[in-house]
This record gives structure tokens, sequence and C-alpha cells, in this order.
């Protein structure tokens, strides 16, 4: 009898264990997206869809902990039918509408015609998970809102700007659009600074058409914003170019656009090649002769170029143990804070002095990172763990 009781309890409690874990889990159904869309008629309820890859691992990182999150759980629960699918295996047809290139993918659909109302991709934390939610049912919130806007042109320069980053939240290519945008305006309203901005913050193509009227328009360009700016566009994004070639292993189109750049008449050419072969060194671990071109590089081409002074600095940091090379990088970080004082450049002063084992030095350039992070409210948490380590240096006598 006290076998059957305990083995009875034993039961019991299983079963109120499980129940809970399940509870306090988004329950996502074993249905298709067509059974899914069904139900989504009946209950009234929009869909959410995890769309997910085996080899992803933050689809596993989000499973495993974030859709196990209470409160996130009830959320969804509440407001969704939730689905699941490997968008390489049963999702792959559903895939070829979507375009799911990266990993996890939110996909909100509404009912009862399951147009897709919203949408965002990547690792979410739960607060920030559970914020997608909200704003999936926020009518004022949603990517087909704003595509509605844009589209239907009642949209403003800002919400102009929204539209496109909402794109490059959700994993989708927001390239062709931007170029269709910017491509239309006159010259006039291509300089101005909100264009700029969208510009400058979200477009990546060099060998789209907008990309040549920026080129053309330079010296106009120049006489509104600064000169660095300008360049640092031009200088990114053909090296943002040329390693999409490096880490697709097209090495014809990458030698392509070096040759390309060579025969051109601009007077970046150079630079934008020796950098890259600089970045090509960095993506393939080679940091023996990525230390041999970076110092050439740098006395060259970046001795007002505060950008790529703090760049190859902090990878000399990271990277190199020769004194004679970490003192150059330390000058390098100077000059940097010398022509652009911000919490980055201070950082890496600090990170690179601390190598050093220069103390007061470090210890100064680490209370300018903190200060001026505190004023333009940036996060110091890192800066806060490197003072730590610098105060844990020997005073020197």
């Amino acid at each position: 009898m006290k076998k059957t009781v305990i083995f009875l309890l034993f039961i019991f409690l299983y079963n109120t264990s499980a129940f809970s874990q399940v509870k306090d889990s988004i329950h996502f159904l074993p249905i298709t997206f067509d059974e899914a869309i069904l139900k989504a008629k009946k209950d009234k309820k929009p869909i959410f869809l995890h769309a997910y890859a085996s080899w992803c691992h933050f689809c596993h990182y989000m499973a495993d902990s974030v859709y196990h999150n209470k409160q996130v759980a009830a959320y969804y629960n509440k407001n969704f039918i939730n689905i699941k699918m490997d968008m390489e295996k049963e999702g792959k047809n559903l895939n070829k509408k979507l375009k799911v290139q990266n990993y996890p993918a939110h996909v909100f659909f509404d009912y009862p015609d399951a147009t897709m109302m919203h949408r965002e991709a990547g690792k979410k934390e739960a607060a920030e998970f559970l914020q997608l939610g909200k704003e999936a049912l926020d009518t004022t919130k949603q990517l087909r809102h704003f595509e509605k806007m844009y589209y239907g042109k009642t949209a403003n320069i800002q919400q102009i700007y929204t539209y496109f980053k909402m794109l490059e939240r959700a994993g989708l290519d927001n390239q062709m659009s931007i170029n269709a945008y910017l491509v239309q305006l006159n010259d006039a309203d291509l300089l101005t600074q909100d264009n700029w901005r969208i510009m400058y913050d979200l477009f990546k193509e060099v060998e789209m058409s907008a990309f040549q009227r920026v080129l053309l328009q330079r010296d106009a360009y120049m006489k509104i914003y600064t000169e660095d700016s300008i360049d640092n566009k031009i200088l990114s994004l053909y090296n943002g170019a040329l390693m999409t070639r490096i880490q697709k292993l097209d090495t014809l189109g990458y030698n392509n656009m070096i040759e390309k750049l060579r025969k051109s008449k601009l007077d970046l050419a150079n630079k934008i090649i020796a950098y890259a072969e600089l970045n090509r060194f960095k993506m393939k671990s080679d940091w023996k002769n990525y230390q041999l071109a970076a110092v050439p590089f740098i006395e060259k081409f970046c001795k007002s170029d505060y950008r790529r002074l703090n760049e190859v600095a902090y990878n000399f940091y990271e990277r190199v143990i020769d004194k004679d090379l970490l003192a150059k990088a330390d000058l390098w970080a100077k000059e940097a804070v010398k022509l652009e004082d911000n919490p980055r450049n201070n950082y890496t002063s600090a990170c690179v002095a601390l190598k050093l084992q220069n103390k007061a030095e470090a210890y100064a350039a680490i209370q300018r990172t903190i200060d001026l992070a505190k004023k333009a409210g940036v996060d110091t948490k890192n800066a806060i763990l490197l003072l730590e380590k610098i105060e844990a240096l020997p005073d020197i006598k």
C-alpha cells in the first residue's frame, strides 16, 4: 500500500512538473502553414512563425531559453497561433516566398488571409522578443504599416528611413529599394542631410547606380559635409564589396574589382586596395602578414584617418606581442584621439597602454573613455572592466 501511494505521488509530481514546463513555454503547434491559416481564421489570431535552420546556434538558443520564459510564453500563447519550421526542410516551399537567409527569422502573419504584417531576424533576448510580439500587434509599428506608407507615397523622410531600416532588421534585401529611392531624387534633394543619412547608414552596393551618383556628386557633398565622412563612406563601401567576394571565395570577382579600381581615376583607389589587402589577411587570420602590411598602410594613407588608426591599433593590441610594433600602435591610438576625441578611440589608447604596462597613461585614457561615454549615453561596462585591469597593474617606482 505504501509503495502504491509513493508511486502515485511520483506520477502526480511528474505530471505537475511536465504541465508546468508546457505552461511556461511557447506552445508550438505541430501543424503545417496551411493548417495554421485555417486555425488562425477560426481562433481569430495572427500567426507567429519561428523560421529556423538545424545548424543555427541562435535558433537553438532561443528555443532552449527565450521560448521558455514565463512572460514570453504567456504573451505568445495568448495572442498568436505559434508554429515553427526548418526552412531548409518542411519550410522549403514557403521559403521561396519568404526568402529567409538570416536565422532565426520571426515572422508574423495576419488573419484571415495570412498577409505578412511584421518580421525581424536574429537572436533576441526575452525582453526584446516580448517587445517584438507587442510591436507585431501594434498597427503603427508593423513593417506592413511602413511599407504601405512608403509605396503609397505618404511616408515622410524619417518614416522612409525607418522602413529601410526595418527591412534590414527583417533580414530582407533593402538595397534595391534604397537604390531606386535615391536615383529618383534630384541633385538638391540627394544632398540633403536626411538623404545623406540614408546613403551613409544603410546603402552598401558599390555597383548600383546610386553609388555612382555619390562619386559624381563627391565635391558637392564635401561642401556640405566633412571630407572625412564622404571618403569613409566610399572606402567602407568598396571594402565591404571586396570582403564579400573573399567570403564567397569569389577570387575572380575580387581581382576584377581590384583591377577596375587600379584603372579608375578615383584618388582613393590605392588606399582602398591596400585596405582590402590588409583586411584579407585579417579574414584569413594571417596576422604575420597583417602586421607587415599594416605599418606601411598606416604611414602612407592614414595620418589623418582616425578610424583606420584606431582599428589597426586595436588589432595590434589584440594580436601583437612585439614591443616595437605595440609602440607604433600606441602612437596610432594617441593620434586617433587627437583627431577625434571619442570613447572608442580613448578606449583603444587605454588598451594599448595597458598591454605596454604603462599604468598612468592607461588610467588617464580609460577615465577619459568613461567620462565621454557617460556624456554620450554609451554603455561603460567594458571600460569599467578594463579600468579594473589597469588598477591591478603594479605602480612603477
